[in-house]
């Protein structure tokens, strides 16, 4: 059977993998920067020093209504120090995301070292079983997402999950350190 791939995350298709999971929606994010055109005005205005004007209703309505069904979802965002400008500009919009109940955690490395058990590959996983490995290309830039459905593909990122997460520490936490309120 052919592998099936999604190749825009602004299709149907990849919209409700998010409306129709019925336990649980994890992330790992492990690269440093994302080139998402809809992103390019407010990444410009937070590199200038100005307020982003991040729109994410779209996503906090939905993270509220799906845990309000009492459906999880959470990330962990590897973040190697000190933070590029993207993902501080993705801090900014972490504790809104959390606020509505994305539990969003971080692991925080030094340049050089990479949280043990972890893949440096992103990917989403849906009630325990279906991984879309995220694939991006040098830049950045999304080029499609891709159902794992072999067992041992499933398995391998269910550990990587659970390791993930028994490293991280919660995003406001993480922000609460001295050293990120500099930033």
């Amino acid at each position: 059977m052919a592998a099936r791939v999604i190749t825009s995350l602004a299709s149907q298709e990849w919209i409700s993998l998010f409306t129709s999971f019925t336990r649980s929606a994890y992330r790992l994010e492990a690269l440093q920067h994302y080139t998402d055109p809809s992103e390019r005005e407010a990444f410009a205005r937070f590199c200038e020093g100005q307020d982003p004007q991040i729109d994410l209703s779209w996503w906090t309505a939905m993270a509220r209504k799906q845990t309000a069904a009492g459906r999880g979802m959470s990330r962990v965002r590897v973040i190697i120090e000190p933070p590029s400008d993207y993902t501080r500009f993705e801090l900014v919009a972490y504790p809104v995301m959390a606020a509505a109940g994305d539990d969003i955690r971080i692991i925080s490395v030094s340049a050089g070292r990479w949280p043990a058990g972890v893949p440096h590959e992103d990917y989403w996983l849906f009630d325990d079983r279906d991984v879309w490995a995220m694939r991006y290309d040098d830049a950045g830039v999304f080029l499609h997402a891709e159902l794992l459905d072999d067992r041992p593909a499933i398995l391998d990122h269910l550990r990587w999950r659970d390791a993930a997460l028994a490293q991280a520490i919660p995003v406001n936490d993480y922000l609460r350190i001295p050293a990120r309120r500099a930033s």
